[in-house]
Protein backbone atom coordinates (compact mmCIF):
# COMPACT_ATOMS: atom_id res chain seq x y z
CA UNK A 1 0.00 0.00 0.00
CA UNK A 2 1.90 2.61 -1.26
CA UNK A 3 1.10 6.37 0.74
CA UNK A 4 1.10 9.73 -1.65
CA UNK A 5 -1.02 11.68 0.85
CA UNK A 6 -2.00 14.76 -0.60
CA UNK A 7 -3.97 16.19 2.11
CA UNK A 8 -5.13 15.82 5.57
CA UNK A 9 -8.29 14.23 4.70
CA UNK A 10 -6.25 11.63 2.32
CA UNK A 11 -3.90 10.99 5.71
CA UNK A 12 -6.67 10.09 7.62
CA UNK A 13 -8.68 8.31 5.04
CA UNK A 14 -5.38 5.98 4.23
CA UNK A 15 -5.29 5.56 7.65
CA UNK A 16 -8.64 3.78 8.51
CA UNK A 17 -7.86 2.06 5.15
CA UNK A 18 -4.48 0.13 6.56
CA UNK A 19 -6.53 0.24 10.02
CA UNK A 20 -9.30 -2.07 8.53
CA UNK A 21 -6.42 -4.20 6.95
CA UNK A 22 -4.47 -4.43 9.90
CA UNK A 23 -7.61 -5.16 11.83
CA UNK A 24 -8.56 -8.12 9.79
CA UNK A 25 -5.36 -9.33 9.67
CA UNK A 26 -5.53 -9.98 13.32
CA UNK A 27 -8.29 -11.39 13.42
CA UNK A 28 -8.09 -14.21 10.91
CA UNK A 29 -4.14 -14.72 13.24
CA UNK A 30 -6.80 -14.74 16.31
CA UNK A 31 -8.89 -17.78 14.70
CA UNK A 32 -11.55 -15.33 13.48
CA UNK A 33 -13.29 -16.86 10.01
CA UNK A 34 -15.57 -15.15 7.44
CA UNK A 35 -14.16 -11.94 7.92
CA UNK A 36 -15.16 -9.28 5.95
CA UNK A 37 -15.08 -5.66 5.16
CA UNK A 38 -18.16 -4.10 4.79
CA UNK A 39 -16.87 -1.05 2.95
CA UNK A 40 -15.63 -3.00 -0.08
CA UNK A 41 -18.72 -2.66 -1.32
CA UNK A 42 -19.27 1.01 -0.29
CA UNK A 43 -17.46 3.37 2.35
CA UNK A 44 -19.33 3.82 5.18
CA UNK A 45 -21.85 1.54 3.96
CA UNK A 46 -23.00 0.76 7.77
CA UNK A 47 -23.30 2.88 10.60
CA UNK A 48 -21.09 1.84 13.13
CA UNK A 49 -19.35 -1.44 11.79
CA UNK A 50 -16.70 -2.30 9.32
CA UNK A 51 -16.09 -5.56 9.58
CA UNK A 52 -18.01 -8.54 10.20
CA UNK A 53 -16.52 -12.29 11.44
CA UNK A 54 -17.27 -14.93 13.33
CA UNK A 55 -15.90 -17.14 16.15
CA UNK A 56 -16.50 -19.92 18.16
CA UNK A 57 -20.36 -19.61 16.22
CA UNK A 58 -20.37 -16.44 17.10
CA UNK A 59 -20.76 -13.25 14.87
CA UNK A 60 -19.13 -10.02 15.73
CA UNK A 61 -20.24 -6.47 14.01
CA UNK A 62 -17.24 -4.88 14.20
CA UNK A 63 -16.05 -1.08 14.50
CA UNK A 64 -12.52 -0.48 13.67
CA UNK A 65 -10.88 2.87 14.45
CA UNK A 66 -7.37 3.30 13.40
CA UNK A 67 -5.80 6.72 14.95
CA UNK A 68 -2.22 8.16 15.85
CA UNK A 69 -1.25 6.71 19.25
CA UNK A 70 0.05 10.34 19.79
CA UNK A 71 -1.79 13.84 19.06
CA UNK A 72 -0.31 16.89 17.02
CA UNK A 73 0.97 18.43 20.39
CA UNK A 74 2.63 15.10 21.42
CA UNK A 75 0.13 14.29 24.41
CA UNK A 76 -1.18 10.42 24.23
CA UNK A 77 -4.72 9.63 22.07
CA UNK A 78 -6.39 8.60 25.38
CA UNK A 79 -9.72 8.35 23.78
CA UNK A 80 -10.78 7.18 20.51
CA UNK A 81 -14.47 7.70 19.19
CA UNK A 82 -16.65 5.09 18.38
CA UNK A 83 -20.08 6.43 17.14
CA UNK A 84 -20.79 9.05 15.50
CA UNK A 85 -23.43 11.32 16.03
CA UNK A 86 -24.10 13.81 13.09
CA UNK A 87 -23.54 17.39 14.76
CA UNK A 88 -27.13 18.27 12.84
CA UNK A 89 -28.79 15.63 14.72
CA UNK A 90 -27.07 16.07 17.61
CA UNK A 91 -28.02 19.87 17.83
CA UNK A 92 -31.72 18.84 17.19
CA UNK A 93 -32.34 16.70 20.21
CA UNK A 94 -30.38 19.06 22.61
CA UNK A 95 -32.54 21.25 21.37
CA UNK A 96 -35.63 19.27 22.37
CA UNK A 97 -34.03 18.53 25.56
CA UNK A 98 -32.08 15.34 25.12
CA UNK A 99 -29.17 14.86 27.72
CA UNK A 100 -25.47 13.76 26.30
CA UNK A 101 -26.14 10.75 28.22
CA UNK A 102 -29.96 10.00 26.12
CA UNK A 103 -28.31 11.11 22.79
CA UNK A 104 -25.58 8.19 23.66
CA UNK A 105 -27.99 6.00 24.41
CA UNK A 106 -30.09 6.40 21.43
CA UNK A 107 -26.93 5.41 19.58
CA UNK A 108 -26.16 2.76 21.60
CA UNK A 109 -29.74 1.53 20.58
CA UNK A 110 -29.33 2.40 17.17
CA UNK A 111 -25.85 0.32 17.00
CA UNK A 112 -27.41 -2.79 18.70
CA UNK A 113 -30.47 -2.92 16.45
CA UNK A 114 -27.69 -3.22 13.56
CA UNK A 115 -25.71 -5.50 15.20
CA UNK A 116 -29.01 -7.49 15.82
CA UNK A 117 -29.89 -7.50 11.65
CA UNK A 118 -26.90 -9.05 10.89
CA UNK A 119 -27.47 -11.52 13.70
CA UNK A 120 -24.21 -10.32 15.33
CA UNK A 121 -22.62 -8.86 18.72
CA UNK A 122 -21.54 -5.33 18.30
CA UNK A 123 -17.72 -5.29 19.35
CA UNK A 124 -15.10 -2.79 18.15
CA UNK A 125 -11.19 -2.99 17.52
CA UNK A 126 -8.90 -0.09 17.99
CA UNK A 127 -5.56 0.09 15.99
CA UNK A 128 -2.68 2.21 17.39
CA UNK A 129 -0.19 3.31 15.54
CA UNK A 130 3.37 5.10 16.46
CA UNK A 131 4.40 6.35 12.63
CA UNK A 132 8.04 7.55 13.72
CA UNK A 133 8.46 4.07 14.50
CA UNK A 134 6.47 1.79 12.29
CA UNK A 135 4.31 -0.33 14.71
CA UNK A 136 0.98 -1.02 15.39
CA UNK A 137 -1.01 -2.51 18.00
CA UNK A 138 -4.63 -4.09 18.13
CA UNK A 139 -7.44 -4.45 20.47
CA UNK A 140 -10.45 -5.68 20.44
CA UNK A 141 -13.46 -5.58 23.17
CA UNK A 142 -17.05 -5.59 23.22
CA UNK A 143 -19.53 -2.63 22.94
CA UNK A 144 -21.27 -3.80 25.98
CA UNK A 145 -18.34 -3.09 28.06
CA UNK A 146 -17.96 0.56 27.75
CA UNK A 147 -20.89 0.86 29.49
CA UNK A 148 -23.14 4.03 28.70
CA UNK A 149 -19.81 5.50 25.88
CA UNK A 150 -19.91 6.70 22.42
CA UNK A 151 -16.19 6.82 23.02
CA UNK A 152 -13.28 3.51 23.67
CA UNK A 153 -10.41 4.82 26.36
CA UNK A 154 -7.54 3.91 25.39
CA UNK A 155 -5.49 5.21 28.67
CA UNK A 156 -2.71 2.39 29.70
CA UNK A 157 -4.44 1.12 32.46
CA UNK A 158 -7.87 0.96 30.15
CA UNK A 159 -5.60 -0.85 27.46
CA UNK A 160 -5.11 -3.80 30.33
CA UNK A 161 -9.18 -4.87 30.08
CA UNK A 162 -8.77 -5.43 26.42
CA UNK A 163 -8.09 -8.06 24.32
CA UNK A 164 -4.62 -7.48 22.59
CA UNK A 165 -4.74 -9.42 19.12
CA UNK A 166 -0.78 -7.19 18.48
CA UNK A 167 1.32 -6.10 20.06
CA UNK A 168 2.88 -2.97 18.69
CA UNK A 169 4.39 -5.25 15.99
CA UNK A 170 7.03 -3.39 12.50
CA UNK A 171 4.54 -3.22 9.56
CA UNK A 172 6.78 -1.58 6.41
CA UNK A 173 3.02 -0.22 5.83
CA UNK A 174 2.96 2.08 8.75
CA UNK A 175 5.24 5.28 7.54
CA UNK A 176 5.92 8.98 9.06
CA UNK A 177 3.59 10.30 6.33
CA UNK A 178 1.03 8.88 8.61
CA UNK A 179 1.94 11.12 11.42
CA UNK A 180 -0.45 14.29 12.43
CA UNK A 181 -0.15 16.97 11.21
Amino acid sequence: MELILKNQSSRISALGKLGEILAMEALKRNGFQQVSNLNESKHNHHYFADVIAEKQGTRYFISVKARNEKQRNGKNNDSYNCIKIAEAESNFLKSIGKTNEEITLLALERVRKRAKESEAVPAWITVPIRPEEGTYAVYFGLLEDLGVRRSIPMTQDARENYQCFVDWKLDERITPKLKNK
